[in-house]
């Protein structure tokens, strides 16, 4: 079974950062925190919640409610929620609260009557009223993903701000400015922090904020859908879209195709959150993954550790950063905004020779053909990095410059 020395020794930190780091006490450098997730998620460690001298349980099962049970986000949670669990003898029972306080609320007093052991949650809104007969019965609680203003009980979370941020950074490397923020609602603590990064990327990159391409509103697919109809009906242009959670992507390229545009040929997307689908859905979606598995195993850690009164001090937070995976989606190269109802050329450039080649791996000489054609007519190439990156991962013993030379002095079929 794995350690917190072999954590340590994987993520290359001292033991104290990683305890640190579980623990969700004392300073932890981002760079850190992302080595140490990274660590956790591939040698599999699962603290040991020290669950021998538990006092007095009420029972053996444990409660997680989340908003949306159909979202492989919140399933991957539960597995490692159950996982952690079942290891120490408790069972979880889940309760879906479909995004409403009154479901959510009633779920609280069913568990309370039901004497439940301990209670995770991905609470609905950004009020504490309906958990807070958790603390006054004293049922421990563990926040996962949502944070709660004023409700004092310790947390799981991803670091929304910088991922949503380095999602943006990545449509801006490829050269869109007028990106779409397709939000979820603004009540939570998630939305606010997820606008927060988009507006700081856009700050960075010295590109003004457009208000009226930000759309704020319910977390599921059709919600989605129909605000991204709105958008593309107010006549305000943009090249991409930034979605706030995977079945809002969902709803935002259903969207897209009832207008006729194409994804990514004429307008990108992009989204936060991946989901088991994203590589099978066409065009595979590009995202900003988080650990949701480890998300459930450290909630059910820190569960335990209150639980047997192991943890007596004060609210504790551990953030666990998330990881870019670029796939097709975002790699639109029409740099002309497109309107409602407008069709862009469909033009193709490096990037979808990349996501489109027959083995995905183009050779540099394929690449070096479409970036010297790309140039002379006057556009640029720089999605997935620059041309000379691409012609480089695709052949690295040869340069950009000796495979356009080659490419040159070669008859192409299609030419």
């Amino acid at each position: 079974m794995a350690t917190i020395h072999d954590v340590a020794t994987r993520a290359g930190v001292s033991r104290s950062t990683v305890s640190r780091f579980i623990s969700g006490r004392g300073y932890v450098s981002p760079d850190a925190r992302a080595r140490i997730t990274a660590a956790i998620e591939e040698i599999g460690f699962v603290p040991n919640a020290m669950a021998r001298g538990l006092k007095t349980r009420r029972s053996s099962l444990i409660a997680l409610l989340v908003p949306e049970i159909v979202n492989s986000f919140y399933t991957t949670i539960l597995r490692g929620v159950e996982d952690v669990a079942n290891r120490h003898g408790f069972q979880v029972i889940v309760g879906n609260t479909d995004e409403t306080g009154a479901k959510e609320r009633a779920y609280v007093e069913l568990m309370i009557a039901s004497q439940v052991a301990g209670v995770i949650v991905a609470a609905v809104g950004g009020t504490a009223a309906s958990l807070e007969p958790l603390l006054q019965k004293r049922v421990p609680t563990v926040l996962i993903d949502r944070a709660i203003d004023g409700f004092e009980a310790d947390i799981v979370k991803g670091d929304n701000v910088d991922g949503m941020a380095e999602l943006a950074r990545h449509l801006l490397s490829l050269g869109h400015r007028q990106i779409a923020l397709v939000n979820g609602d603004l009540a939570t603590a998630v939305a606010r922090e997820r606008e927060a990064g988009y507006r700081r990327a856009l700050a960075e990159a010295e590109v003004a904020v457009d208000d009226a391409l930000i759309s704020s509103g319910d977390w599921f697919i059709d919600d989605a859908e129909r605000r991204t109809s709105a958008l593309l009906a107010s006549g305000r242009p943009f090249t991409a879209i930034l979605a706030a959670n995977n079945f809002m992507a969902i709803g935002a390229l259903r969207a897209l195709r009832q207008r006729g545009l194409r994804v990514p040929e004429e307008i990108a997307l992009a989204c936060f959150d991946d989901i088991e689908q994203a590589a099978e859905i066409e065009p595979f979606l590009t995202v900003m993954a988080q650990p949701a598995y480890t998300m459930g195993t450290l909630a059910m850690q820190m569960l335990l550790e209150r639980m047997g009164g192991h943890e007596r001090g004060g609210r504790r937070e551990i953030v666990l950063a998330s990881h870019l995976v670029i796939r097709r989606s975002s790699g639109a190269r029409d740099a002309r905004p497109v309107q409602s109802g407008a069709v862009g050329n469909g033009r193709i450039a490096a990037a979808e020779l990349v996501a489109n080649g027959d083995d995905g791996s183009p050779s540099a000489e394929d690449v070096a053909v479409v970036a010297l054609a790309s140039v002379e007519r006057g556009k640029e190439v720089s999605a997935f990095g620059t041309v000379t990156s691409i012609a480089k991962d695709a052949a690295p013993n040869r340069s950009v410059e000796g495979a356009a030379r080659d490419a040159a002095a070669t008859p192409r079929g299609d030419e």
